[in-house]
């Protein structure tokens, strides 16, 4: 196979990706706190806001990420079951989806010229009769994008979310939470544990470092 080609194939291949709604996961985040209030004394515990999750291994694994991110940023957690003075409830899900269609341009590839000229010519037989033009290409062929064709595609989209809130051990229903999460994201992706890594790596990029942010987080790895 020659290397035009390959090239060809490839950049194809990158183009129909970007298309289809591959690429880095983007989350909206907002994130506010109080925990520069907590004694440093004070200590946390990682719990779900669904009891019935608790036992669950899926959880688990979700709230081991969470205590390590609290820990990289200064906070003293326990392990679950362990007396806490302050409880992390971690919360988070995805809907059923939409349908959304949508179109994207499709690049079509041929033979191209680097170069060519243009050149006018009369003939002298028939002067003011007859003009004559002829183009001059470039003797090297390369290949390229020649045109574009529109494709029209369906596909579900899913919100996803991720919930931190922080609040005193016993807290009553009206206290206000040391420390407030929330993320949203949508896209082509249903599945919670392919993409609870990365909502975790936005998570930590941003958690306990400025209470008041919102914004965009944006984290490697496919939206499947």
């Amino acid at each position: 196979m020659r290397p035009q080609t390959l090239l060809l194939i490839a950049v194809t291949s990158m183009t129909l990706s970007a298309c289809l709604g591959g690429g880095s996961v983007r989350s909206n985040l907002s994130q506010f706190h109080t925990l520069e209030s907590v004694p440093a004394s004070a200590t946390f515990s990682v719990v779900s806001w669904r009891p019935e999750l608790d036992s669950s291994l899926e959880f688990r694994s979700y709230a081991q990420r969470l205590t390590a991110i609290m820990r990289e940023a200064g906070l003293r957690v326990v392990e679950p079951g362990q007396p806490a003075d302050y409880i992390a409830y971690l919360d988070y899900g995805i809907d059923d989806g939409r349908p959304v269609t949508y179109t994207y341009n499709v690049p079509q590839w041929g033979t191209t010229y680097g170069s060519q000229t243009t050149s006018t010519m009369v003939d002298d037989r028939n002067p003011g009769q007859q003009v004559i033009n002829s183009t001059v290409r470039g003797t090297d062929p390369t290949y390229g994008i020649t045109g574009y064709t529109q494709e029209v595609r369906n596909r579900t989209v899913y919100s996803r979310f991720v919930h931190i809130d922080i609040l005193p051990k016993n807290a009553i229903s009206k206290t206000t939470p040391v420390y407030e999460l929330r993320l949203k994201s949508s896209g082509s992706c249903g599945s919670i544990p392919s993409l609870m890594p990365r909502f975790m790596r936005a998570i930590e990029k941003r958690f306990d470092r400025k209470s008041g942010y919102s914004g965009k987080v944006k984290t490697g790895g496919v939206d499947c």
